[in-house]
């Protein structure tokens, strides 16, 4: 793509956190394309060109600041792998909540940001999942056509941002642990 080559990384992460951190201070729907070039000293067409638009910028500016949480994930069991990826959800979660929440409540309205989050942010995590089921499955550890395995990446999401509107708290790896023995275990035929 044209519009990809004309920014080195260093700049697209120069980017990135400044769209994160102007998300947090604005919210998202607040926060204008006009705002975002000021911010960053770059052209609002150069914007366009790279992104397409705010919400594949915004959502590519949070998978920057937070990768995917279990991606490259292999501890040699599913409850290590569930388990660490608990651990960095909970750590992704703390640092990003006011993004993610600005973000969960948008795309109720905005068809184009809840496209770019499922591409961008959803996709990956629900592939991450299913290569540590799958894995899982290859060792013997779960039945390879557990019925529960499509409900994982809903699951793990609602983790996360039912906890914080529930309750106030963030999750925390003791939380996770749990969720991971209590849930996500059984949900997968686990005993």
């Amino acid at each position: 793509m044209e519009g990809r080559s004309k920014l080195t990384p260093e700049r697209e992460a120069e980017i990135y956190e400044t769209v994160v951190r102007l998300v947090g201070e604005h919210g998202y729907e607040r926060l204008t394309m006009q705002q975002i070039a000021a911010a960053t000293r770059a052209s609002t067409a150069t914007l366009y060109r790279r992104w397409k638009g705010k919400p594949r910028l915004v959502t590519e500016a949070l998978r920057h600041a937070a990768p995917p949480p279990l991606a490259d994930i292999d501890t040699g069991s599913l409850r290590g792998d569930f388990l660490e990826g608990g651990r960095r959800m909970a750590a992704v979660a703390d640092d990003q909540e006011a993004v993610m929440s600005a973000l969960a409540h948008a795309s109720r309205t905005d068809p184009e940001l809840q496209e770019a989050m499922n591409e961008v942010l959803a996709a990956p995590m629900a592939e991450a999942a299913r290569r540590i089921i799958d894995r899982a499955a290859a060792r013997g550890e779960i039945a390879p056509d557990s019925p529960g395995r499509e409900f994982i990446p809903e699951l793990l999401l609602a983790s996360v941002l039912v906890r914080r509107t529930r309750t106030g708290r963030g999750v925390h790896e003791d939380h996770s642990a749990r969720f991971v023995d209590a849930v996500i275990l059984p949900v997968l035929g686990v005993r």
